[in-house]
Order: C-alpha cells, then sequence, then structure tokens
C-alpha cells in the first residue's frame, strides 16, 4: 500500500498528490492524473497538508479520556470560523494538562474521499502532516513557509512572511532547552536563527541548524501508531472484494438476498435458520457494500428499503429510478449490438451512478449521453479513450438538475 502526501489548491479548485520525500512544491500532480495510472482500486495511505487543518491545544481540566471526543468541539466553538457542526474535532494525545486536537473541515474531508472514489482509490487512512515530524521544539522549512512545533503550545504550517509575528506571539512567555531549525539550505537555517537569538535571547538555551528538511526519516513515524482522520463516518469497513459481475446482476441479486433473508425471519425461531440468516445477512452486507461503496451499513433493513424504494431521494429519482431509466435508454439505443454497459457504482452522496461504457465510437457515446438527458436525466462523460476495439468511457448519470 503506498502512502502519498495530498494538499487541497482551493484557489485551482483541485487536489495535488506527491511523494512524502520529494519536493512537494516542485513534484506534486493533479490527483486524477496520478489516479489514472493506477490499477482499479488501489488502495493508498494519504498525509494531509498542513496547510489543510489546524491543531489547537486546550486545557481540558476534569474531562476523562473517554469524553475528550464529545467535550472538545464545544472547547473550540470559539476558536473556529464556521459553525463547530461543519468541523470534525479528532483529539490525539495530550502534553502536560493540555489535549491536542486536529480540526479539518467535513466538506474537505468528504471531497478528498469521494474524489478518490470517483477515480477508483480505495482510501485506507489520512494523517495529518505534522503528526509525522518527532515531538519536540522544531521549526521545520517547506513550501513558501515553516511547520512549527511547540509540543503543549503551537503545531502548524505558517507563511513565510508571517513567520515573525506568530514567533512573537507564541514565545513571549516560553521557555525551553533546545529548538532545532532544518533548512532547505544552510543560509536560510542561521538567518531564521539569527534573527530568534536577537529577538527571543532568552526563549531558548541551545539553537541547532541542519540544512536539511529530513523527509527521509517520516517513514520511521509512519510505522508507529498515529491517529487518524478517518474516525466515526468515515472509518474503514474492512469488505471482501470480488470481481465485479455484468452490471445488471447486482441488482438481482439484492431482490434475491432480500427475499431469502426475509424467509429467515420467518423461522427466527429455528437454530438451524438462525445460522444461515447470519450468513445471508453477511452476504447482503457484502453486496450493499459492493454497489454503494464508502456508505456506513447502519440498518441494513431500513437502508435496503430506501435503495429499494427509490433511495429515498428528495427528487425522486433514486437508485432503482436511475436503473430502471438508463437500462431503458441502452436498450433503445443499442441497435448496433457495439454499446455493452460494463459495470456501473452508486454514490449515495452525489445520488449518481457511474457506469462504465464500451462503445464503438465516440459519437454512440455522446448519443447515448443525449437520450438519457431526453429522458429527463443529466449525463455527463466523465471521460473517454478509445482503444483497437472503440471507446472506452465513463458515464456519470443523476436525476434531474
Amino acid at each position: 500500500m503506498e502512502t502519498k502526501k495530498v494538499q487541497w489548491q482551493a484557489a485551482e479548485g483541485r487536489w495535488l498528490i506527491g511523494d512524502i520525500h520529494a519536493d512537494f512544491d516542485r513534484d506534486a500532480r493533479p490527483l486524477e492524473d496520478w489516479a489514472s495510472e493506477q490499477p482499479d482500486l488501489s488502495q493508498v495511505r494519504l498525509v494531509l497538508s498542513a496547510t489543510n487543518y489546524s491543531t489547537h491545544w486546550v486545557a481540558m481540566p476534569g474531562v476523562s479520556n473517554r469524553n475528550l471526543a464529545k467535550a472538545l468541539p464545544f472547547a473550540l466553538e470559539e476558536c473556529l470560523i464556521s459553525d463547530v457542526d461543519d468541523y470534525l474535532v479528532v483529539p490525539a494525545g495530550k502534553q502536560g494538562k493540555k489535549v491536542r486536537a486536529y480540526v479539518v473541515a467535513i466538506d474537505l474531508l468528504e471531497r478528498l474521499i469521494q474524489e478518490c472514489e470517483l477515480h477508483h482509490l480505495q482510501v485506507r487512512d489520512i494523517i495529518p502532516e505534522t503528526q509525522l515530524l518527532p515531538q519536540q521544539n522544531l521549526l521545520r522549512q517547506q513550501f513558501n513557509g515553516w511547520q512549527l512545533l511547540l509540543p503543549g503550545v503551537f503545531e502548524g504550517w505558517i507563511p513565510a512572511a508571517a513567520l515573525t509575528p506568530v514567533l512573537e506571539s507564541q514565545l513571549t512567555d516560553f521557555n525551553a532547552e533546545q529548538l532545532d531549525i532544518w533548512a532547505a539550505g544552510l543560509d536560510q537555517a542561521q538567518m531564521v536563527k539569527t534573527n530568534l537569538e536577537t529577538g527571543f535571547a532568552e526563549t531558548f538555551a541551545r539553537i541547532d541548524v541542519q540544512a536539511s528538511t529530513r523527509n527521509a526519516e517520516l517513514d520511521a513515524t509512519l510505522e508507529t501508531k498515529l491517529v487518524s482522520l478517518m474516525v466515526g463516518d468515515y472509518q474503514v469497513r474492512e469488505a471482501k472484494e470480488d470481481k465485479p459481475a455484468a452490471w445488471w446482476r447486482p441488482l438481482a441479486t439484492i431482490a434475491a438476498v432480500w427475499a431469502v433473508m426475509m424467509a429467515g425471519y420467518l423461522f427466527i425461531d429455528n437454530i438451524a435458520l438462525k445460522q444461515q440468516e447470519t450468513q445471508v445477512r453477511q452476504a447482503a452486507v457484502d453486496l450493499y457494500k459492493q454497489l454503494f461503496p464508502g456508505e456506513r451499513v447502519r440498518s441494513l433493513d431500513r437502508q435496503m428499503r430506501e435503495k429499494l424504494s427509490g433511495g429515498g431521494s428528495s427528487e425522486g429519482v433514486g437508485f432503482i429510478q436511475l436503473v430502471n431509466k438508463a437500462s431503458k435508454v441502452y436498450a433503445a439505443n443499442n441497435s448496433k449490438k457495439t454499446l455493452h454497459f460494463q459495470s456501473m457504482r452508486f454514490n449515495d452522496r452525489l445520488n449518481e451512478l457511474v457506469v462504465e461504457v464500451k462503445a464503438g465510437s465516440l459519437s454512440e457515446l455522446q448519443t447515448l449521453k443525449q437520450a438519457l438527458e431526453q429522458e429527463g436525466l443529466t449525463a455527463e462523460v466523465a471521460s473517454a479513450t478509445n482503444d483497437k476495439d472503440g471507446v472506452k468511457g465513463r458515464l456519470k448519470i443523476g436525476g434531474a438538475a
């Protein structure tokens, strides 16, 4: 399983991905370009850039470790720009009497997971970048800024222009034996050291400098137990990985499994049938996760009823309706027998079918798209590539806009 660093570029509206050992600012690539080169369902562990989350040290006297996750959002409410419900707050250990909390926007986290799902990547873990650094007083140059670690006081990324005012605010009442400065070049490290010795002469007893950002040492930290941002609804649930069947078969299988499971409930008092019920239920759960990847199974009965009755969409176009309409359009536009639906996946968050299509030509794919739109659906050709047998494409189909 590969470990890659990701960073959200708000100005460009895209995710960048790169190696944690490399110069990310120079070597990072768009996520969609990198993902297109990976095998389907590749597993990846992501390190989230320190520019995309914040770290807070909070005094929580009298709060037990068991209740920290519930109490932290209320303690941080006045520190956050938006409503506290818009953020995921994850406790991440203590330093003295203070608790460390990682805070990331839920919208940003879901955007990252959905982007990976769209490109058939399986995200196994998301780790805050600064957690990989040694827990010591450290100032590390990165991109056009610096990562500052003062355990119990500050942890995060600072733009170069803001370094001096941040240091002034954090070091006023701070004293420590040592500070390490890691920079790309010795000149930058010595310049910062001189500024600190001039402006904060009594803060650190010793300041050591190194002309290296020491990226290679991050591997050792990755082997330790780290705090993950994939908690709660985002926690990975292991499931069996089966080869995808023909695009129409999973729907028929859901109905068959559902019928068997309902029959099992009628004889729940029979010990033998109880064992069969357990096996059938597990098969239903596995199949549900295959059709609706990334969705947590809380109540299988209720969730299956919602999918079979329309997916719970407020617009009346859910999983069943999308499959029904798409299959009718497919049958009506396949007179040459060169158009084939190869597989499908349903994104429940976006209420959208992602269908892999094989066509004889690009015009055939566009004709299918137009036919879907004439049926009142939204359709988008997400990708199309030529090969020796025709065109392989990916259609995203949704309800009316």
